[in-house]
């Protein structure tokens, strides 16, 4: 089953156009040329395409790092991702590592999540007059079905800070979805970098918005070949099942493990950080046809209605203070 792409069940930026990996690049430029043989390490590459990309437009600035490593559970995007990368930059795939567990040595640079947060395991719950369900799985007569069992003492803990923070307390019946395992995950990648950047792009929200009484049945999305919904028990191990990421809580695993949250803000505003204006080429010395392919590439990346507001970046730093490009037009760290 293919999961990326045309024939499979989303599209990823990187997909949809290479100006999303040359802004991409241009942020990772600035970080890199501040350090002495810098790595990147990408955690999830999907099909390899914003590698590829990434990679060659790195070279083009004669910025490539000293190692670029993948880090995939996938053996079946690995095998992708080899191929792919064997063809477009032989000459440096020597210097691209895979890796099926996080690197013991540390590195000075970069490590970038392009939709990694999403996809990490989260718990369910509902609120039932005054105490928290967590909302669990179960099998019955050749199905899967939701049952509500007594949520545990940590998860109602996460739970009662959460309504601390927002200063409210979840409606009776309401549901939605927290990752309590974020700040060990978090504290794990970060333990791989001396110096740098943690470059986290996926779609999410700040708290409020995420837990807004409106989001009454939570934040679970499935994709099955371009289709979109919310229904996790709709053919099971063929779907792709993630939940929108909860920046704030986020940022506040960061800070509590010593990280700096450096940048927040939409895909819109960090590409045009990142000068996209100056990427696009000169329409007037295009066909009709390339024209058409562009522009409709650029709505895709930074119209609301789009990935431009629903997307995030979050830039976590280490020993590293620089105001970054890619959050100079906006940051809304202070929203989180």
């Amino acid at each position: 089953n293919q999961i990326f792409g045309a024939k499979g069940d989303f599209v990823t930026a990187p997909q949809i156009s290479t100006l999303f990996s040359k802004c991409l690049a241009f942020q990772c430029i600035q970080i890199l040329k501040d350090f002495e043989n810098p790595s990147i390490l990408e955690i999830g590459a999907g099909t390899g395409i914003m590698a590829k990309d990434l990679l060659l437009n790195l070279e083009k600035s004669n910025s490539l790092p000293k190692k670029y490593f993948i880090y995939e559970i996938s053996a079946d995007l690995k095998f992708r991702q080899q191929n792919l990368l064997k063809q477009s930059i032989p000459q440096y795939i020597e210097n691209i590592i895979w890796l099926d567990k996080l690197p013991k040595r540390k590195f000075n640079g970069l490590i970038i999540a392009n939709e990694v947060l999403d996809a990490l395991p989260v718990k369910r719950f509902k609120k039932e007059s005054n105490i928290f369900k967590e909302v669990k799985v179960t099998f019955i007569d050749n199905n899967f079905h939701w049952i509500n069992v007594t949520a545990c003492d940590e998860l109602t803990n996460f739970l009662e800070k959460i309504e601390n923070k927002l200063s409210r307390t979840f409606y009776v019946d309401y549901c939605s979805e927290i990752n309590v395992n974020l700040k060990i995950w978090l504290d794990s990648v970060q333990s791989v970098i001396e110096k740098g950047v943690i470059l986290f792009i996926d779609y999410g929200y700040s708290m409020s918005d995420y837990y807004h009484p409106e989001k009454f049945d939570g934040n679970l999305l499935c994709h099955y070949r371009h289709h979109a919904h919310n229904d996790p028990f709709f053919y099971p191990g063929l779907q792709d099942i993630t939940t929108s990421v909860d920046f704030t809580s986020v940022a506040e695993c960061a800070e509590k493990i010593g990280l700096n949250v450096n940048g927040y803000t939409n895909q819109t505003y960090f590409l045009f950080g990142c000068g996209l204006e100056n990427l696009v080429p000169n329409m007037d010395l295009l066909s009709i046809k390339s024209q058409t392919e562009i522009s409709k590439e650029l709505r895709s990346l930074i119209m609301p209605d789009e990935m431009g507001e629903r997307f995030k970046f979050m830039a976590l730093t280490k020993e590293y203070n620089k105001d970054l490009i890619g959050f100079s037009k906006m940051n809304h760290r202070n929203q989180l």
